[in-house]
């Protein structure tokens, strides 16, 4: 029922008004906070879950649309679910599950699992409207920031929420004091698909340079994730984005570190340089959002826009996310001579469409000969003297992710290779 980031799948097969009104029955205590990002079933969904939720005789508090951080707030001392399928294609949609902040813990989502079909039934449940999270939520985020300082810059910014982000972004952005232009701002459907890949914002890059913006942001279907675009047009590599808000959040006194298993040699080169210490997790929000409340580490952060801050939210936060490289702007200057700082290795990410991706990992680590450091919880990752490669299922997609990187092209291409024929084997 789970991936790595909540329940997710395609509308009408996977995802459902039974599923939805099933999950939040079981799932709701007293109260549940529930919102939303701006695809066409999330109406549905929602009155799915809100029914849910009134048999049970608790209460239903409804944010509207709201990005993802925005709901984990509200449900600081309760619990809530936000109805996303995050950046998946708009005929996805999902339930991210929140209780105290965070999404839940592996052991509830088993439980959830295990206690679905059960039906419980109560009296005195009552829906609600909040109609004060995202200002809640602007209060906390600009509380994180140094506004005095944003306000005597003034940076130009475009801004493409195209998605939940909608509501919060460009408002905050605009009363730091940035000179804010929103695009894809529809509260209607998305204008692009909802990953903010570079492939996929491509028409921000050539906006960026017409305008002559200091740069760009760009974020997901619920406002979790936060990609760059600096003042030539061009996509922050995500590995270099993440070194250089680690290295923003080091400057405190809190050296501890979260990541993944997908985290760069540079993202490892700058908690070394920092004086920091790294903990490595397998992929995913849960995972990070959980060590770093565990070990009380100052960020945890993820190599594709997805940014925990130990003062914010435990769930990756693109709206702080946002406001802090606003403030990175303003304290050192263009980010396209910023990435001149840190050391950017040969890398490249793959995806292999698969039915049964958990069988073929299964099989892959036992058919994987190469000699280097193992770490095989989350797929296999293999690091070399020179290099390292990750092959794993997607939590979120039925495909398998390949991640490589080294220190050469040729060894990269090399490596690629053969580990493609290794995947293709498998996949016919």
């Amino acid at each position: 029922m789970f991936g790595t980031s909540g329940i997710r799948g395609i509308y009408g097969k996977e995802i459902t008004e039974e599923l939805a009104f099933g999950v939040a029955n079981i799932f709701v205590e007293k109260e549940l906070v529930v919102g939303r990002d701006i695809r066409k079933s999330g109406a549905s969904l929602r009155d799915a879950v809100s029914k849910g939720v009134l048999e049970a005789g608790a209460d239903f508090i409804d944010l509207g649309i709201v990005p993802t951080p925005t709901v984990a707030l509200a449900a600081k001392k309760c619990r809530g679910i936000m109805i996303t399928a995050s950046h998946n294609p708009p005929e996805y949609n999902g339930l991210k599950l929140i209780e105290k902040g965070k999404e839940i813990c592996k052991e509830l989502e088993k439980k959830v699992q295990n206690d679905f079909g059960k039906r419980r039934r109560g009296d005195g449940g009552q829906y609600y409207f909040d109609c004060d999270a995202v200002d809640s939520h602007k209060n906390l985020v600009m509380s994180l920031v140094d506004g005095k300082l944003i306000a005597k810059k003034k940076p130009k910014i475009l801004v493409d929420c195209n998605g939940a982000a909608c509501v919060i972004t460009p408002s905050i952005l605009t009363d730091l004091g940035c000179r804010v232009t929103s695009v894809n701002a529809s509260l209607d459907c998305f204008n692009r698909l909802s990953e903010p890949s570079k492939e996929n914002i491509t028409y921000l890059c050539d906006l960026v340079r017409k305008t002559k913006a200091d740069f760009a942001i760009a974020h997901d279907g619920d406002g979790d994730r936060c990609v760059i675009v600096d003042d030539t047009g061009e996509v922050l590599p995500f590995d270099v984005q993440l070194a250089m808000m680690i290295e923003n959040e080091l400057s405190s006194k809190n050296k501890k570190i979260i990541s993944t298993v997908e985290a760069s040699l540079a993202i490892r080169e700058v908690v070394e340089k920092k004086g920091g210490n790294i903990e490595i997790t397998p992929v995913g929000s849960t995972y990070v959002g959980d060590a770093l409340e565990r070990t009380n580490a100052i960020f945890g952060g993820e190599p594709c826009g997805e940014y925990i801050y130990k003062d914010g939210v435990h769930v990756p936060d693109a709206v702080l996310g946002a406001a802090k490289f606003v403030e990175i702007f303003c304290k050192k200057g263009k980010f396209s001579e910023l990435k001149k700082a840190y050391r950017q290795y040969f890398i490249t990410r793959e995806k292999f469409p698969v039915k049964d991706r958990y069988n073929i990992i299964k099989k892959v680590k036992k058919s994987v000969n190469i000699e280097g450091k193992i770490r095989d919880d989350d797929g296999i990752r293999v690091d070399e003297e020179d290099g390292w490669f990750l092959i794993r299922a997607s939590g979120t997609e039925p495909i398998i992710r390949l991640t490589m990187e080294y220190k050469t092209k040729e060894r990269l291409e090399k490596r690629k290779a053969e580990i493609t024929k290794l995947l293709k084997g498998f996949l016919v």
